[in-house]
């Protein structure tokens, strides 16, 4: 038994591919999450991300990180992005509140990584084009320069009740003179 589960183990890392990612320019003050530490410490220009990793910027702050196959993005000011390295082809930016500018060269070979950016609402995926998606109060927006995109939505995870609160008339008790 314990050599079939060595052999399955195996088999499954083999067949996942890491990615890395990059920090290239840091403006400001930028922070990551270090779990050993259990705190946020400063980012650095250089670091690869080797595990999820999440980083903040300040009010001044700002991160550029580079992908293996030609792609670049900027995290903007005020922002929680979850970098992780691109695992089979395929690199998934966690934006949870900010803006990310990603730049993916159009003329890049075909079988490149694929780059993609997940908010609250859903996926937005690119190939070769200039984009941008911001989250805000779990909202996603997104605009395009140059190319095309493609955007997923995802339905809410719990269902929107907001319709049944307005301003429903509370039901009253019977009082004992109203029994009479």
């Amino acid at each position: 038994i314990n050599f079939f589960v060595f052999f399955a183990e195996y088999a499954i890392a083999k067949e996942t591919v890491l990615l890395s990612q990059r920090i290239e320019k840091i403006k400001g003050e930028v922070f990551f999450y270090d779990d050993l530490k259990n705190s946020f410490l400063p980012a650095v220009k250089g670091m690869k991300i080797e595990k999820p990793t999440l980083f903040q910027t300040s009010e001044n702050g700002e991160i550029i990180f580079s992908c293996i196959g030609k792609i670049s993005a900027r995290v903007s000011a005020n922002a929680r992005v979850l970098l992780s390295p691109g695992i089979n082809g395929r690199y998934e930016v966690e934006l949870r509140k900010g803006t990310i500018t990603a730049s993916l060269d159009p003329n890049r070979p075909e079988g490149s990584p694929i780059f993609a950016i997940r908010t609250f609402a859903g996926v937005t995926e690119a190939t070769g084009t200039l984009f941008a998606v911001t989250e805000y109060q779990g909202q996603s927006y997104t605009a395009v320069k140059n190319g095309t995109i493609k955007k997923k939505t995802q339905p809410p995870t719990k269902p929107d009740f907001s319709a049944y609160l307005k301003k429903a008339k509370p039901k009253t008790k019977p009082t004992p003179s109203s029994k009479k």
